[in-house]
């Protein structure tokens, strides 16, 4: 099958993986974006899907020599690609966030369970996706695929998985290229080939790659710092998030929303969410479809000692709320952002060659806080934010 991609171009996926793209498994991230939320301001990115990300994802794998995989390694290792975000929830970490503060959920520890049909109550009767139930597994016995190392690979048990779940790996490399473009930076393909191309994996080391490569890494690492600095200091996008966040906490508070329902597509959990009650459909209406909430605060932490670092996000949100509500502020949405390595992380590598260790940046972690609401805008986002912390310091002494 020859695949057209507007990031890497034309391509031919190897016959024996044609027949995974139709698992319910892998169809189902065709409805699912790569983000998490449908952003008017950044809508070329708020249309990607994990579906394309995953097929520039084996794309980048192709390049890439594989050295030290045999044949039945290489093939496992596709077929991982294929179903690596079948994990992903509606409006990806959005609704993932939730489950983990709730149930300790994560999509990358369910992967093995739905490969396995163990992801569900109903188990291997559970229709994943448009009515049809899992068939990843079937699919890969009938083409010559040993599911038990793709099931390694999954579990990271084999050498390759840090090609997938790495530090850096095809996965994220395409995530910041797609996402890169798609925001409208352009750079050169030829570094995220060369880094796609140059990666390598072994049992002893996080990842193997020639110190030759260390200016395109650093490339890759700005590219990626710009593309996360328009996502989380972009104001409708996080408005969007902040609404959606409340509403899906808040379902699940109440039963309306369950752990298992992570398999619904974007469209379905919104759906659900509307169904919910209707104070979740009235809010969906008037801020989530109609206009977005304003921004009204926002501070951002990098010194780890004022109390609002220690807090969780439920906490955070609703204390920014409350503190809204006393300014009049209608309506009011909290939301936050806990960055451990979103901006910026420190890549370590060993060079195949030499095997000396060399690195690259430096781990980032800070906390960004969000306030959102209608009414009149009587000052600055970031003056809000620092009456915020000063209001929330004076509450907890």
């Amino acid at each position: 099958m020859i695949i057209r991609d507007p990031l890497y171009g034309q391509f031919d996926l190897p016959t024996f993986l044609v027949p995974l793209l139709t698992a319910p498994e892998f169809r189902r991230l065709s409805e699912v974006r790569l983000i998490n939320i449908n952003s008017p301001s950044l809508s070329g990115l708020a249309e990607v899907t994990r579906y394309s990300h995953t097929l520039g994802v084996l794309r980048l794998a192709l390049e890439n020599p594989m050295i030290g995989l045999n044949d039945d390694d290489f093939r496992a290792l596709l077929a991982s690609i294929i179903v690596h975000d079948a994990g992903t929830p509606a409006f990806a970490h959005l609704f993932e966030y939730a489950l983990m503060d709730r149930f300790d959920w994560h999509h990358e520890t369910i992967l093995p369970a739905i490969v396995k049909r163990r992801h569900h109550p109903d188990a291997e009767l559970h229709q994943f996706h448009a009515s049809r139930r899992p068939q990843f597994k079937r699919l890969c016995e009938k083409n010559g695929i040993q599911f038990e190392i793709v099931l390694d690979i999954l579990e990271h048990r084999h050498p390759a998985s840090k090609l997938v779940f790495g530090s850096v790996d095809f996965d994220n490399l395409d995530n910041v290229a797609r996402m890169s473009w798609m925001l409208g930076m352009r750079f050169d393909i030829g570094m995220i080939l060369a880094l796609a191309s140059s990666l390598g994996a072994s049992t002893t080391t996080q990842l193997l790659l020639p110190e030759t490569e260390r200016a395109n890494l650093q490339a890759w690492a700005a590219l990626r710092k710009s593309a996360y600095e328009v996502l989380v200091f972009d104001g409708p996008t996080v408005a969007g998030q902040a609404v959606l966040s409340k509403l899906i906490r808040e379902a699940l508070q109440t039963g309306a929303l369950a752990e298992e329902d992570w398999t619904y597509t974007d469209h379905q959990l919104l759906n659900a969410l509307q169904s919910s009650s209707a104070y979740a459909k009235d809010r969906l209406q008037r801020d989530f479809f109609g206009p977005l909430p304003q921004l009204r605060l926002l501070a951002h932490l990098t010194a780890h000692d004022h109390p609002v670092m220690q807090a969780s996000r439920d906490d955070l949100a609703c204390s920014i709320e409350e503190f809204l509500r006393q300014r009049r502020v209608q309506r009011p949405y909290g939301y936050c952002l806990r960055d451990r390595g979103t901006f910026e992380k420190r890549i370590m590598a060993v060079d195949p060659a030499t095997g000396s260790s060399w690195s690259v940046g430096e781990k980032s972690e800070s906390l960004v806080l969000y306030g959102f609401g209608g009414g009149a805008h009587v000052q600055s986002s970031e003056r809000t934010g620092r009456e915020f912390l000063e209001w929330y310091a004076g509450r907890t002494c």
